[in-house]
């Protein structure tokens, strides 16, 4: 049976969300892996290695387990990823630029790794955060960068310790990460405008193959499964049945107790029929007081069946005070069927019940078309 486009929408966010905390857990289990490795291949003399990288890979540990067992919401552990990984790199960056020496000494180190570490990270806001806030954050990392890159040269300029080659490398690394920026912004702007056509184009594929009153498939969806569903049965050698449904009296219903009940005895007599029947199978609403039941798989006795315990369930109870029953026309789909046939088959043992008593099933049985009438 279709799913409305929330509960679609609910079940993808949930499957995006499990994707996600996967590769959280990879590039956390990774970085905490190259913290470790850092630590024990150190330089003696680099405190920040020796002293600020055991506390980040505790940090980021806890920050694997947090994902791994998801006791917070995602959107808060993405934002607790961002400050803890943005921190490290920074801190880095800063310790190269400020404590560790003259920048020509540093060049090498901080061109390996620690400006792609920035790179990395801007990619990587983007990837855990919205195209917004992926954009603050990306551009306070390279504001920050820059100023902790500005403010580490200056000593060295005035020291006339700085190279023109070490300063116009510095240039481009930073209009290379700017551009980074904008480049993953974009692409960021077109997934996103991507999936919002996606989800528009998801409601209006909804609606337009769903009745509004009862929220079930419409006549134009059935038409649509019937079609397929009779491809596969043939191509499988499966049965297909279909059941016809028509409320009884329903006019007087409507005369005698207004429009309103009339659309609450529809939308009750939707719910129960749905309640009855499989979920691989599909309840339409065929038009004004008819409903049509496909069930792929099912041959003519256990469709049979089922007819039978949707027209007992329905006349067990009033519905908003009204006695409401249905007559059900059950028809197999033959081997030289085409969906009119098959359809009309249907609808001539409805009326067939509906010219004798009423509230009744009636289904062929046999090969030469004999009618069985329940009850």
């Amino acid at each position: 049976m279709p799913q409305e486009p929330a509960s679609d929408a609910r079940q993808e966010l949930e499957n995006l969300a499990i994707r996600k905390r996967r590769v959280y857990l990879g590039a956390l289990a990774l970085a905490v892996l190259i913290m470790l490795l850092s630590w024990l291949f150190r330089d003696p003399d680099d405190y920040f290695l020796g002293h600020i990288y055991p506390v980040f890979a505790i940090l980021t540990s806890i920050l694997l387990v947090l994902v791994w067992r998801a006791p917070v919401p995602l959107r808060w552990l993405e934002i607790a990823m961002v400050s803890t990984l943005g921190a490290l790199v920074l801190g880095r960056l800063a310790w190269h630029h400020h404590v560790a020496g003259p920048i020509d000494q540093q060049l090498l180190v901080l061109a390996g790794g620690h400006y792609w570490a920035v790179g990395a990270l801007i990619v990587g806001v983007f990837v855990m955060l919205d195209r917004r806030y992926g954009v603050l954050a990306g551009s306070i990392l390279l504001l920050a960068s820059a100023v902790i890159t500005v403010t580490g040269v200056l000593p060295d300029l005035r020291a006339d310790r700085a190279s023109g080659e070490a300063l116009m490398y510095l240039i481009r690394v930073h209009v290379f990460l700017a551009l980074l920026l904008v480049l993953v912004s974009a692409v960021a702007g077109l997934r996103d405008q991507l999936q919002r056509a996606l989800v528009r184009a998801e409601v209006l594929d909804h609606w337009a193959s769903t009745d509004v009153l009862t929220d079930l498939a419409n006549r134009r969806a059935m038409d649509q499964f019937l079609r397929q569903q009779m491809a596969t049965a043939r191509r499988r050698g499966q049965p297909l049945s279909v059941i016809l449904v028509d409320l009884d009296h329903f006019k007087r219903i409507n005369d005698t107790h207004g429009h309103n009940v009339g659309d609450q005895v529809i939308q009750e007599t939707a719910r129960r029929l749905e309640r009855n029947v499989r979920e691989s199978d599909l309840v339409a609403r065929w038009g004004g007081e008819e409903f049509l039941i496909a069930l792929p798989g099912e041959a003519l006795p256990a469709a049979t069946r089922t007819a039978e315990r949707c027209r007992s369930t329905l006349s067990a109870t009033p519905i908003a005070g009204v006695e409401v029953t249905a007559t059900f026309g059950v028809a197999e789909l033959k081997p030289d069927d085409g969906l009119d046939e098959l359809l009309r088959r249907a609808d001539r043992r409805m009326y067939r019940g509906k010219a004798t008593e009423r509230n009744r099933v009636i289904a062929q049985q046999t090969p030469d078309d004999a009618d069985q009438c329940f009850p």
